[in-house]
């Protein structure tokens, strides 16, 4: 899957956080996972920040989200795409930060950005395209990491790659 815990500034930044045995609304149903995550939650350091590109089920984990929330010391800061912090709200989240493309913000040294990507968003059978999804480009001094979430290939990357450059 797309988990990635980066460490990078002094910060631990999570991609896309999914520890559960399913990617689906439901716990008995739904596509399961074929091998366990590398850690769970409780394993990882303490983590600064998330970026999530999308809300499908594969992406955005509410136990996962819920586990992250309630680590010790408070919870991480949400970085998310449009439209996606009012179901965070409803969790009982409000560290959240939410983006459009090509909006970042900064935390501790490190530039977060929310880049386009083609993909869509949709987590009920009513919202389709009611959040936006996006990539994201962490920057610290020299280095650049790209994290894309799922997307097909399309101009967006020539135009990332004008505005960033290369990636380590």
């Amino acid at each position: 899957h797309a988990t990635v815990l980066l460490q990078v500034g002094g910060l631990n930044i999570l991609t896309d956080p999914h520890f559960g045995p399913r990617a689906s609304p439901f716990s008995f149903a739904g596509p399961r996972r074929f091998t366990p995550p590398g850690l769970t939650p409780e394993q990882l350091p303490r983590i600064d920040a998330v970026v999530l590109s999308h809300n499908h089920y594969d992406h955005l984990d509410a136990e996962s989200v819920a586990r992250l929330a309630a680590q010790p010391g408070g919870a991480p800061r949400f970085y998310v795409p449009l439209g996606m912090r009012k179901w965070f709200n409803a969790q009982g989240i409000t560290s959240v930060t939410e983006l459009d493309w090509w909006e970042s913000r900064e935390l501790a040294g490190v530039r977060i950005h929310c880049v386009p990507v083609q993909h869509w968003s949709q987590r009920t059978l009513i919202d389709r395209n009611q959040a936006l999804w996006g990539g994201w480009v962490i920057e610290h001094g020299a280095q650049r990491f790209f994290f894309s979430g799922d997307t097909g290939y399309s101009q967006d990357f020539r135009d990332i790659a004008r505005r960033f450059g290369a990636f380590d």
